[in-house]
């Protein structure tokens, strides 16, 4: 695998050398998986679930495991979930893209197109789906279910972003799902999800079909220790030097919000290679002016009340109790504002909330709204 030339990755999975701690994570997924039981795992978006997931595939490579990643982010309905399966299937299995026809996998998915690609960057061959007929979906996604249980090896299935399935317009893919991952024998599941409540009703609600058929993992922000070993060291191989109290401050100023930190870490790291005077608040400078016309935008979707309150938030950093009487007082809100604005600006995926309390979902627009207002 080629080095990286900035060793802070914001996307992607590049080996153990640039992925920063989560041993006991990590720990918890492979005894999970290598006896047999299924994981759920949540936590914040961006905090690392992806990552995580495919750091586990890396240390499970050794073992007579066969891996399967699903990404349903972008899926709208079974048929793209479908084909994203499929997809997955055919190209992480160890069948061997290479070596199976498209004759054969026509046989194997008798609702799906395939034609073969080849990936312009690695070279990689690979295959993509067209469903024939939405009503089709359901028959092809046994197909798989038949596929993987017919593989002599052990499998696991990793889906990304589980919770989009209940978006989807078929109101019974949760218990399609469940009614073929119940019976299969060699097969392991990992499902992930970014909103808890919609998670841990669907595996936590006993009239809903996953209720208790997992293990739950929640993915905490990495300690400060572990963080602060990672990024000085990654600056000290390089040859650039960064004081204690710099990384102390991002961490701080990041909330220890994965991708927010390695995304800082990223952009001083260039910068300090062009120049070694540079600083911390140069990058934040960089942050505000790149993305100030989006976080403006931002504030137009929201009422003046909604505005008022994240703001409010935003200058606090954390809020433990938003009704309590010195915010009220703090910031001239009433507790019937709050009740009102505060479940939209959640369900917006503008606030988040915590153990410690609530903040702005978005670090980099939550420190911009306490700067500028």
């Amino acid at each position: 695998m080629k080095k990286p030339s900035n060793p802070f990755i914001i996307s992607g999975y590049l080996g153990p050398s640039y992925f920063c701690d989560r041993k006991e994570e990590t720990k918890s997924i492979r005894s999970a998986v290598e006896n047999g039981r299924n994981l759920t795992l949540l936590s914040l978006r961006r905090m690392g679930k992806t990552g995580l997931i495919k750091h586990s595939f890396q240390q499970l490579k050794s073992k007579k495991i066969n891996l399967i990643y699903v990404d349903l982010l972008h899926t709208t309905d079974l048929s793209t979930m479908v084909k994203e399966f499929a997809k997955a299937t055919v190209n992480q299995l160890s069948l061997g893209v290479m070596k199976i026809s498209l004759q054969k996998i026509t046989t194997l998915f008798s609702g799906l197109y395939p034609t073969f690609t080849i990936d312009p960057l690695s070279g990689s061959p690979s295959v993509e789906f067209d469903i024939h007929k939405v009503k089709q979906g359901a028959k092809t996604l046994e197909e798989i279910f038949t596929l993987l249980e017919k593989h002599t090896a052990h499998v696991i299935v990793a889906f990304d972003e589980f919770q989009i399935i209940t978006s989807y317009p078929e109101k019974n893919v949760e218990a399609i799902l469940r009614s073929h991952i119940q019976h299969l024998n060699n097969v392991s599941f990992i499902y992930s999800g970014s909103q808890k409540h919609i998670i841990s009703s669907m595996f936590g609600d006993a009239k809903r079909p996953f209720y208790q058929s997992t293990q739950f993992l929640s993915l905490e922000p990495i300690h400060t220790k572990e963080y602060h070993a990672f990024i000085s060291s990654h600056f000290k191989n390089a040859g650039i030097e960064i004081a204690k109290g710099d990384v102390d401050f991002l961490l701080d100023w990041t909330h220890h919000h994965t991708f927010y930190v390695q995304y800082f870490c990223n952009r001083l790291f260039d910068l300090k290679v062009t120049d070694p005077n540079t600083t911390v608040f140069h990058v934040i400078d960089k942050i505000f002016q790149e993305n100030e016309a989006v976080f403006t935008s931002y504030r137009t979707l929201l009422t003046s009340q909604q505005s008022h309150l994240l703001t409010s938030v935003a200058k606090e950093g954390w809020v433990h109790q938003p009704t309590s009487k010195d915010f009220l007082s703090k910031y001239r809100l009433t507790s019937s504002a709050i009740q009102r604005t505060l479940p939209a600006l959640i369900q917006k995926e503008f606030l988040t909330r915590e153990e410690r309390g609530y903040r702005v979902y978005d670090v980099f627009l939550g420190r911009w709204l306490a700067e500028k207002f």
